[in-house]
């Protein structure tokens, strides 16, 4: 009888050292989902690679990875907490961040960058033939301006209202990007634009069957005033034919979080998870390995670092700058 209350005894403290512990530790590791964009392209391998670093070497997060329609629908989810990461155009995620342009008085304050990875081109290709020769003079032009609402569609938008143009001002044609690619070739477009990867298929493909080239976008001033871009130039061997490298703007594709989705401390160890065994995911697709590392982490964002983010840098040396430091 004595050993059967003793046993009672030590069973109940048992259960009351279980309830004693954090609720965290009950729950295990907390869930996340990574959204990404269309399966056919480099973003959602990259991310299923990165869900299961995550994994294997976070103890506090289980990731998974969901193919989504890219930056539009990221943010939107990561600011109903659909999502808890997702990837955006650099400047798709400023507009939101600041309440600006698509987002104009719903600015999405909680929005928070954590690291860059590849890198899209602003592409805007004419005839090789064609007199035209910057993007002022598209003016009266049947140009490609991208599909209604895209992150292409949007660029074009910006640079055009530089150069001191809008829609009314030309003949937009709103196109998927194949379809523009083959109205180029056809003579029924005289220019479109395209953000997209350097020497992707479609663009390969026109550059093959047709003589092209590609206007610039050099100005400082167009860079001043709109941060979320950067100037590079596209190597003269990226595209036959080509006789010399053209400057023009790129867009960073950002991963971001919300300051509710994750804690510092899961950000910093998430980061520390994926960086120090970045050859487990960037290898995922050829622009990923080529753009993505850490020491280009924080090249060319524009919105704020996680409060986590910014621990995890400078814990590895790096300068955080003044812009990534929310107030």
């Amino acid at each position: 009888m004595g050993d059967f209350i003793m046993r009672r005894t030590f069973l109940a403290a048992c259960l009351c050292a279980g309830l004693a512990l954090p609720a965290a530790a009950l729950a295990g590791p907390q869930r996340m989902v990574i959204a990404t964009a269309g399966t056919a392209g480099a973003l959602y391998p990259m991310g299923v690679a990165m869900a299961e670093t995550i994994n294997k070497h976070s103890k506090s997060l289980k990731a998974s990875a969901e193919a989504s329609a890219a930056s539009l629908e990221n943010l939107r989810n990561l600011a109903s907490g659909q999502v808890e990461m997702g990837i955006s155009q650099n400047e798709m995620a400023y507009f939101a961040y600041t309440g600006t342009g698509k987002y104009a008085g719903r600015a999405m304050k909680n929005l928070r960058s954590l690291f860059g990875t590849i890198i899209s081109w602003v592409q805007v290709f004419v005839p090789a033939d064609s007199p035209i020769t910057s993007i002022a003079q598209l003016k009266g032009k049947r140009v490609g301006v991208g599909a209604p609402g895209s992150g292409g569609e949007q660029a074009a938008r910006i640079i055009l209202g530089y150069y001191g143009l809008d829609y009314q001002k030309l003949k937009a044609e709103f196109m998927g990007n194949v379809d523009m690619v083959s109205a180029l070739k056809d003579g029924s477009l005289d220019a479109f634009f395209i953000t997209h990867p350097l020497r992707s298929a479609p663009l390969l493909d026109l550059a093959t069957t047709k003589k092209v080239r590609l206007l610039p976008i050099a100005e400082d001033g167009f860079y001043q005033a709109h941060p979320y871009y950067s100037r590079r130039l596209v190597p003269v061997k990226a595209y036959p034919g080509m006789a010399a490298a053209v400057p023009t703007a790129t867009s960073r594709i950002v991963m971001y979080t919300t300051t509710g989705a994750l804690s510092a401390d899961q950000v910093a160890g998430l980061l520390a998870a994926l960086w120090d065994n970045a050859g487990e995911w960037t290898g995922s697709h050829p622009a990923v390995k080529r753009y993505t590392t850490l020491q280009d982490a924080l090249v060319g964002l524009a919105v704020p670092l996680h409060p986590g983010a910014v621990r995890f840098y400078q814990s590895r040396g790096m300068q955080v700058p003044a812009r990534l430091l929310a107030r």
